[in-house]
């Protein structure tokens, strides 16, 4: 795995026409990039949110598109950009947002470092999965794989049929955008494992002692993450009382991965930008234990929670 220091990245800025005093910065998901926070970008910039995004290591329009580095380098470039977004903007509000393996990656940075110039942490459809403690079996050809073949890129097309998003116009774009990876290799494949691994334990020190206000929004037709490793968590006594104090979490039952950008995306990005300003919710959709059984008693759409 490669661990390089490297601050030379692709960008994506959305900022309102007027002032403006909150500013996310959007970390992307696997194979993706940061173009995937244009169309709720847009819906912020209107609202007076501005948000800024960039290409990790190994995705997107870098140089060193597939190639795959590994967590602790994440953290680092997501350390870079957050305190040169703080310099450049002092007396403005940051939040910290991450989508799928982007939430991962995410938790693992807001667990490690306790004082961090944020104001708080939003978890789109975060990755939250022990892939190798729960999929044992599964995970030795992969292993084996990575290791004899690791540069072999694999096509998912025609073999593992999924559902990300009911956009489907928007599926289609992305579908022949050349900056998305649409066929990673073994190696790839094997490193976002090892993440999601790794980050499973920093997101269960982090749920048991939250540093940051944290939100966190669910899509219960998730066919890419699946729910069980999350009701893990939500079901240790220790780890309960904090969602009643220091994080919320949302759920929604018609909602897909790609959640800000289902056909309701708009929707969700509303919920997201009343939790920045500091907007109270309807009570109805904040109690835990509510939250928990929709959780757990919604029909699942992940064939590993099947």
């Amino acid at each position: 795995m490669k661990d390089t220091d490297t601050n030379s990245f692709s960008y994506m800025n959305i900022k309102p026409d007027s002032e403006f005093s909150n500013i996310i910065l959007a970390i992307h998901g696997y194979n993706d990039y940061s173009n995937s926070f244009k169309i709720p970008g847009e819906y912020l910039s209107k609202n007076n949110i501005a948000l800024t995004s960039f290409d990790l290591n190994g995705f997107g329009k870098n140089k060193n598109k597939g190639e795959w580095f590994d967590l602790k380098q994440h953290i680092k470039d997501i350390d870079f950009n957050l305190k040169k977004i703080k310099n450049e903007n002092p007396d403005k509000k940051i939040f910290l947002l991450g989508e799928s393996m982007g939430g991962a990656i995410t938790l693992s940075f807001v667990n490690r470092f306790k004082n961090l110039p944020i104001d708080g942490v939003i978890l789109i459809a975060p990755a939250i999965w022990n892939f190798t403690e729960t999929n044992f079996w599964k995970s030795i050809p992969l292993k084996f794989l990575a290791k004899i073949l690791p540069y072999f890129k694999v096509s998912g097309k025609g073999i593992v049929k999924i559902q990300a998003s009911d956009n489907l116009k928007m599926l289609k774009e992305l579908s022949m955008d050349d900056s998305f990876i649409h066929k990673p290799t073994f190696q790839s494949l094997q490193g976002v494992v090892d993440l999601m691994d790794e980050a499973y334990k920093d997101t269960e020190e982090y749920f048991k002692n939250p540093s940051y206000k944290t939100l966190i929004m669910i899509p219960l037709k998730d066919e890419v993450v699946p729910r069980k490793p999350l009701i893990k968590l939500l079901k240790d006594e220790r780890i309960k009382n904090n969602f009643s104090n220091k994080i919320k979490i949302l759920v929604y039952k018609e909602s897909y991965h790609m959640i800000l950008r289902d056909m309701n995306g708009n929707q969700i990005t509303e919920d997201l930008k009343n939790w920045v300003i500091g907007k109270e919710y309807d009570s109805s959709n904040s109690s835990f234990s509510d939250i928990l059984k929709q959780i757990e008693n919604t029909e699942f759409y992940h064939r590993l929670d099947l």
